[in-house]
């Protein structure tokens, strides 16, 4: 686990705001930062990374940051990041929307797309970033969903809220072997919450995205199925097939790649998982819905690069658990 801070309690006044623009472009992305008070600003960013989880914990003055096409035009960045109130207000606008947070509160926005954040008092926020092919993976139309708080005092948003607050505190805690499933339930639990409390702010004309979620939800419930395709799933909503891709037509991701995703993913779950290294590599793949276990290895090394076998030997390597089985 890797942990960094940084802060601007050694700095003369006159040079901390300058120090804190250029840091949270370091930290995050290439960002313009407006400090109404630059002599009596003061800040402190904590940088927490294990395994694929990056946290960032933020404590400061007020201040303002903006995320513009000229400064994405000079990222290569493509994350979508978290932001959970834990002391005083935010504010996050993207796409024409604000969400506005109290504490407990959070809200999600694209790093490749221009936002603002506003802080117009002293406060603290703990930020995750979020890799896209991890969250357009499991949020249906996430593009739609920026910018929209997700209240952290109720139903599947207080439970997030507080796992999230909890995960951070204890990160360090963690057996390196188990922070995969860890990461997965944190990335599941972001995607009911953002599911469950921004449906009644959804305009009418995003009225395909609550049928994209019920088959993204299908989907996973049964990946387990060498037959789910396309029609089965049209069946299962009673919809056709040709409804079915045009719900998806406008998405980065049609119906059978979503299939095959969400596969590749539980499979890469499963082989990293201490509980399953008794299990062989070819049953792993059998139980993520793959028919055939070459194309499973071929699809698998296509999308991550190497194996599972070299997967799975190399985090269980790294986490010091030698392998119980061969492939």
């Amino acid at each position: 686990m890797n942990r960094v801070s940084f802060s601007t309690s050694s700095l003369a006044g006159s040079e901390r705001a300058s120090y804190w623009a250029t840091l949270v472009c370091d930290t995050f992305v290439e960002l313009d930062c407006q400090v109404p008070a630059p002599d009596y600003f003061h800040g402190q960013i904590d940088c927490l990374q294990a395994g694929d989880l990056q946290f960032f914990h933020i404590v400061s003055a007020p201040h303002v940051v903006t995320r513009t096409r000229s400064r994405i035009a000079r990222s290569s960045q493509d994350d979508f990041l978290l932001c959970l109130q834990t002391a005083g207000r935010g504010m996050v606008s993207q796409d024409g929307r604000e969400a506005v947070m109290g504490v407990g509160d959070f809200a999600i926005f694209d790093t490749t797309r221009p936002y603002d954040l506003r802080f117009d008092g002293d406060f603290s926020q703990i930020v995750l970033r979020l890799p896209r092919r991890l969250i357009t993976g499991k949020i249906a139309e996430v593009e739609c969903l920026t910018a929209r708080a997700i209240a952290g005092d109720r139903g599947i948003g207080k439970l997030a809220s507080t796992f999230l607050q909890q995960l951070h505190a204890e990160l360090g805690e963690i057996d390196p072997l188990y922070l995969t499933r860890v990461h997965g339930s944190a990335i599941d639990l972001i995607a009911t919450a953002v599911a469950e409390q921004s449906e009644s702010q959804l305009h009418s004309s995003e009225r395909y995205v609550l049928l994209r979620r019920r088959v993204s939800a299908y989907v996973d419930r049964n990946l387990a199925d060498a037959d789910l395709s396309c029609e089965t799933i049209a069946a299962a909503h009673g919809i056709s097939t040709r409804h079915l891709s045009k719900v998806f037509e406008e998405t980065e991701m049609r119906v059978s790649q979503l299939i095959w995703t969400r596969r590749l993913e539980q499979a890469r779950r499963d082989l990293a998982d201490p509980l399953r290294r008794h299990i062989s590599i070819t049953s792993v793949g059998y139980d993520a819905g793959f028919k055939d276990a070459a194309h499973f290895s071929r699809l698998f090394k296509g999308e991550f690069g190497e194996t599972p076998s070299a997967f799975r030997a190399r985090i269980h390597n790294q986490a010091g658990h030698p392998q119980l089985t061969k492939a």
